[in-house]
């Protein structure tokens, strides 16, 4: 049958296999290990309240992969909605999309979760040099273009913490992948969300989400 969205899966990169080393997750080849959807520290870990105090930045590289073996994500794009937040004082989230290359498949790697990556190697539909793009309710929609079918491509997250942030329970967002497939004589749309939470302190909880 055709690519359904059970066929589209978020990876961990580098040597990050789980929540307890989110952190390793900076770019490089795709991990062996998926990401579970809804888990708790999936993609970041808590934020504290020295972070939250003094403000932070922190990065993460995830992998989104066509594991169908025989058909491509065609016209892929992707956008995050559904941020729930403080008020004032807030944390943000941005993205970006990086085409890997090379054998095995690689995107950039950062040497550790503060160091920011390469902006130049960011890529919309037509490899055009991007900026990172905030999430919004929805956010601007960045283009990909093909994934074939094995194949993945990177997306980058920036998780960006004021001084003097707010404390908030529950965070949430929504990472939205969406493609065509191709189902002869016609092409229909396949979407695949994914939830990442993550938890504070009593000072600060921050929860994200990608079904």
């Amino acid at each position: 049958m055709p690519l359904t969205s059970e066929d589209i899966k978020f990876y961990y990169t580098d040597g990050a296999t789980g929540p307890s080393n989110n952190s390793l997750s900076l770019g490089g080849t795709i991990s062996g290990s998926s990401i579970t959807s809804g888990v708790a520290n999936n993609i970041f870990d808590d934020v504290t309240g020295d972070e939250a105090s003094h403000g932070t930045i922190e990065y993460r590289a995830i992998a989104v992969k066509d594991a169908s073996s025989s058909y491509d994500m065609l016209n892929v794009k992707v956008w995050i909605s559904g941020y729930k937040r403080a008020a004032t004082k807030a944390d943000t989230i941005y993205f970006a999309l990086e085409n890997p290359t090379g054998s095995p498949a690689t995107i950039q790697q950062i040497p550790d979760p503060y160091t920011a990556p390469d902006e130049s190697k960011f890529v919309t539909k037509k490899g055009n040099t991007v900026e990172w793009t905030v999430e919004g309710s929805p956010s601007n929609t960045l283009e990909f273009g093909t994934v074939n079918a094995g194949e993945w491509f990177g997306i980058w997250l920036k998780r960006d913490v004021p001084g003097s942030a707010s404390p908030y329970s529950d965070r949430s967002c929504t990472i939205t992948v969406q493609c065509e497939t191709t189902a002869s004589p016609y092409r229909y749309t396949v979407l695949k969300t994914y939830e990442i939470v993550w938890n504070g302190n009593d000072f600060y909880v921050f929860p994200v989400e990608i079904p």
